[in-house]
């Protein structure tokens, strides 16, 4: 039988999606690129949306499943992503659907009890995690690790580092790669390397596509606290745990505490649930009796206070952000 594709953009084919999902028991989430659906004349069968590199919210009413529309959805996305060039993909689904995704090719990359992460069959999860193993230098005694963001670095994010290297005989520093935030990945890796060169114990890598991305936690820059981000937080530390740790030898992951940000501070406690005595918090240090903090940072280099900086930030981020380069970013 033949329907009718869509490329669901106006208000009326977005609320249909939105009902065909709670119809099926899905959530939906406004995090998405583009959505496509099937209509059997005015009513919508069949869905599936992308967010960036990552195909989610498929469903198909439950009265059309025997026409292979969750293939068709799939086909149809999958053609979008390669018209983009995007080679490298991951699929969302529910635990109970994991199984024909799997037949079409995915491979499972982690799941939690209430979704399922996998992704195609370009540089899995372990091509990409022992690929860059064998560009780092060959370690020997305690290895920990550190996931960090720095934008930009913060003495805050010094004083981890250091107390990191001296309980350990490395650390491995995964920088956030996803470019969502005011500073660039280039520049916050050439920071990160220039306001640590002193330690000579820290091994600074990209984090991926399978930490704190819109793959694995595609709500974190939004910084909300809601029940899909909890459910995120479960599929990011997972997939640290099950792959991360045990690739690198990593014995612990350490993180600064956090007294303000609610969703961080959620993110630490899920860490906490998971790894066990496997993660270290590390309280974080004050200036002017308040903790530091990156926002605090771009907010007075906004503001151009420029004397109140320098008792925050390492000599290479205070440069960059009195630069013209590192004030253009807050023009606005």
């Amino acid at each position: 039988m033949s329907y009718q594709f869509v490329d669901c953009k106006t208000s009326k084919e977005m609320n249909d999606v939105k009902l065909l999902l709670k119809h099926e028991s899905l959530r939906y989430e406004d995090k998405i690129t583009s959505t496509i659906g099937f209509y059997d004349e005015h009513k919508l069968i069949a869905t599936g949306s992308i967010y960036e590199n990552t195909i989610k919210m498929i469903a198909v009413d439950k009265d059309y499943r025997h026409d292979n529309l969750t293939g068709q959805i799939l086909i149809k996305l999958i053609e979008q992503l390669q018209e983009k060039g995007i080679s490298k993909y991951f699929i969302y689904t529910t635990p109970q659907n994991k199984k024909y995704f799997q037949d079409f090719s995915f491979s499972l990359v982690a799941e939690t009890p209430d979704i399922v992460l996998l992704e195609n069959n370009v540089m899995t999860i372990n091509d990409t995690l022992l690929k860059i193993k064998m560009s780092l230098p060959k370690m020997t005694g305690t290895i920990s690790a550190i996931v960090m963001n720095c934008n930009p670095v913060t003495f805050g994010h010094l004083y981890l580092i250091e107390s990191c290297a001296k309980e350990n005989d490395h650390v491995i520093i995964f920088l956030v790669e996803e470019n969502k935030s005011v500073f660039s990945f280039d520049v916050r890796l050439k920071l990160l390397k220039a306001s640590t060169n002193h330690i000579k114990n820290v091994h600074i890598i990209p984090s991926t596509s399978y930490i704190i991305s819109s793959a694995t936690f595609p709500t974190y820059f939004l910084k909300e606290l809601s029940e899909a981000s909890q459910i995120y937080m479960n599929l990011d530390i997972t997939i640290f745990k099950n792959y991360f740790m045990p690739i690198f030898n990593i014995a612990k992951r350490y993180v600064g505490d956090e007294p303000f940000d609610m969703t961080t501070n959620a993110y630490n406690q899920t860490m906490e649930n998971i790894l066990k005595s496997k993660v270290k918090i590390i309280h974080r240090i004050e200036a002017n009796q308040a903790p530091i903090s990156a926002s605090i940072v771009r907010k007075l280099a906004k503001e151009r206070h420029f004397d109140q900086l320098k008792f925050l930030v390492p000599k290479p981020t205070y440069l960059y952000l009195t630069s013209e380069e590192g004030q253009a970013l807050f023009n606005d």
